[in-house]
């Protein structure tokens, strides 16, 4: 059992508490009433007492049905010892043994609560009470001994099966491989934390933790060593977080992802226990988003802020913490409005055939990219918009807004230079595997007029290393009909390489960062000389990412690259700007060597 667990219960939620001794409640003063009837037309003290002893039970129950669930958990410890004293009571004051037999099996419901409300010790505690109300109520009536010890053993084999039924209903929600609280418990935990924190105004904070290149572990030694590092993980996290905040609760959240209630932490003390785990993990990286809980703020919400920001720390390198920002909610809703009015900008950036000097470069390609203009903050960077779309379902809309506003752009481009020019676009691991991704594209396409062979679509290096067989369809579908298929950002990841003979690609786009070293690394400009030898063999195009400088331009002319984009060239702009730039680069009678083109 992972060490947070330990004395708090496995089960219920204060809303399922409130809801199951509610329902007790009122089921066992309606059967007190019910027992009395007898008595109803001449009631005695001893009934009248009953009666209003099963009013109140009722009356309770429907308290704690309607607003049980804001009632701390410990209060439930009152709530069902007050349960089996009014049993008791109720035993003690009826007229006759039958009736008193009747009433004490209410004190099942008792039972029922003990074990599936509390932690062991407490289920103890809360037995023995119930078995001494049981006992020492008959007793007190001059029951016969033997039928108290009777009723005693029907209490304890209902406690027994209980405790049994409990034990399972824990393992559905904990996670078999870790013994840590599943994707279910998870929810219910959140829910909790969220309704406690509202209710006493302390702060809760929710982390993300994924590790860094999990697949590799898992393509090198095989889905036994990864489920062997986590399980491993999971203990030294557990271990971590009991000494440093022992009332965290860790969970599972699917495959290589885990999630960290930490209730009372703010923000700063959330990053600080979040730097915490990255460094008890070591040498395993990891990556943590950590998002702070806001007023009338739902658990959904928070999960979904906390993912934005673990998105942002993989998509800046990996290996780090990443905080969520203060104004997401307002951003994201003004994103919303954007979408909907088609607000967005594309900018396209020339992909060219490197030459010696601007004057032997020829244009055959853009690559449109998606800008924003909020109307009060200004330029908002994709680095924050497209990962606030991707963790709020919005990354479709976006997709579909910025490509068909580029296929339209590019059409302009076409018959403004009437050059035959190739367009690619950037497609979200999150879309591709809508169904409705392919056929959207076919439609955006034959709408505009873009025909599909001059249409690529860009997917990141770390979409191809964990490409689902439904995005490798998607893929595959998109080939057929002609469309062609870039791998964005090549290079940054590991195990992209070991799949390039299988992966449904036609060019290979190299990452910036990779160019950069060309000129300062006799080891990185070997990489690209066997990386261009592979892809040519292969049948992948290779389009080197990033040139700024001319040496670096010499260096992939040297190298035999065979297409390269970068600020060298032309600068991502709208394309009234790129047509007049490609036309004057044409007509200048001191550059004839710049042409438009195709590959």
């Amino acid at each position: 059992m992972a060490v947070l667990s330990r004395g708090v219960p496995e089960v219920a939620t204060p809303r399922l508490m409130a809801y199951t001794t509610g329902a007790f409640y009122v089921a066992g003063g309606t059967a007190a009433i019910l027992v009395t009837s007898g008595s109803w037309s001449a009631p005695d003290w001893r009934s009248a007492a009953i009666l209003a002893l099963a009013a109140i039970a009722v009356a309770v129950g429907s308290v704690l049905l309607l607003w049980g669930r804001n009632l701390p958990r410990g209060a439930f410890d009152l709530v069902v010892a007050q349960g089996a004293a009014f049993v008791a009571a109720a035993v003690v004051l009826c007229r006759d043994d039958v009736t008193a037999l009747g009433v004490a099996g209410v004190f099942v419901f008792c039972a029922v609560d003990n074990l599936y409300f509390f932690a062991r010790r407490a289920a103890l505690v809360h037995t023995a009470w119930l078995l001494t109300a049981v006992a020492g109520s008959l007793l007190w009536r001059g029951v016969e001994p033997g039928v108290v010890g009777a009723v005693m053993t029907v209490q304890v084999a209902v406690v027994a099966v209980i405790g049994r039924l409990v034990q399972r209903a824990a393992h559905g929600t904990r996670d078999s491989l870790t013994d840590l609280l599943n994707r279910r418990g998870l929810d219910e935990r959140l829910e909790e934390s969220v309704a406690t924190a509202h209710r006493t105004g302390a702060p809760l904070s929710l982390a993300l933790v994924d590790l860094d290149h999990f697949k590799q572990v898992n393509d090198q030694g095989g889905h036994t060593a990864g489920d062997e590092l986590l399980a491993d993980l999971a203990e030294r996290l557990s271990s971590r977080l009991h000494t440093l905040a022992p009332a965290a609760a860790l969970a599972r959240h699917g495959g290589d992802e885990f999630a960290v209630v930490l209730p009372g932490a703010d923000l700063a003390r959330a990053e600080e226990l979040a730097q915490a785990l990255r460094a008890e993990a070591a040498p395993t990286g990891l990556s943590v988003g950590v998002a702070q809980l806001r007023a009338a703020e739902d658990p959904g919400t928070l999960l979904r802020r906390t993912d934005t920001a673990l998105y942002e720390a993989k998509a800046g390198g990996r290996g780090r913490v990443a905080v969520a920002g203060g104004a997401d909610d307002d951003l994201l809703e003004d994103l919303r409005t954007a979408l909907d009015a088609h607000a967005l900008d594309v900018v396209l950036q020339p992909v060219v055939v490197p030459g010696v000097g601007p004057d032997a470069t020829r244009f055959v390609g853009v690559e449109a990219l998606a800008r924003w203009t909020h109307p009060v903050r200004g330029p908002v960077s994709p680095a924050v918009f497209i990962p606030l779309a991707e963790a709020n379902d919005l990354i479709g809309d976006l997709d579909r807004v910025v490509t068909r506003r580029a296929c339209a752009d590019a059409v302009l481009l076409r018959e403004a230079t009437g050059a035959d020019l190739f367009l690619t676009v950037n497609a979200s691991g999150r879309h591709l595997v809508d169904p409705g991704f392919v056929p959207d594209l076919l439609a955006t396409a034959a709408e505009t007029g873009w025909p599909l062979s001059g249409l690529v679509v860009e997917v990141t290096e770390s979409t191809v290393e964990s490409a689902s067989d439904a995005t490798r369809d998607t893929l595959e579908e998109l080939r057929a009909v002609g469309v062609r298929v870039a791998i964005d950002d090549f290079g940054t990841g590991y195990s992209a390489l070991s799949q390039l003979d299988t992966m449904p690609a036609d060019f290979l786009k190299l990452d910036a960062h990779f160019t950069a070293q060309l000129t300062v690394s006799d080891r990185r400009r070997a990489l690209l000389a066997g990386l261009l030898r592979m892809s040519g063999d292969l049948g992948l195009v290779v389009i080197a990412e990033g040139v700024e400088t001319g040496e670096q331009e010499d260096a992939l002319v040297a190298l035999g690259c065979p297409l390269a984009q970068g600020y060298w060239h032309q600068r991502p702009q709208p394309v009234a700007a790129l047509v007049a730039a490609l036309l004057a680069a044409r007509d200048r009678d001191d550059s004839p060597g710049a042409v438009l083109g195709g590959v």
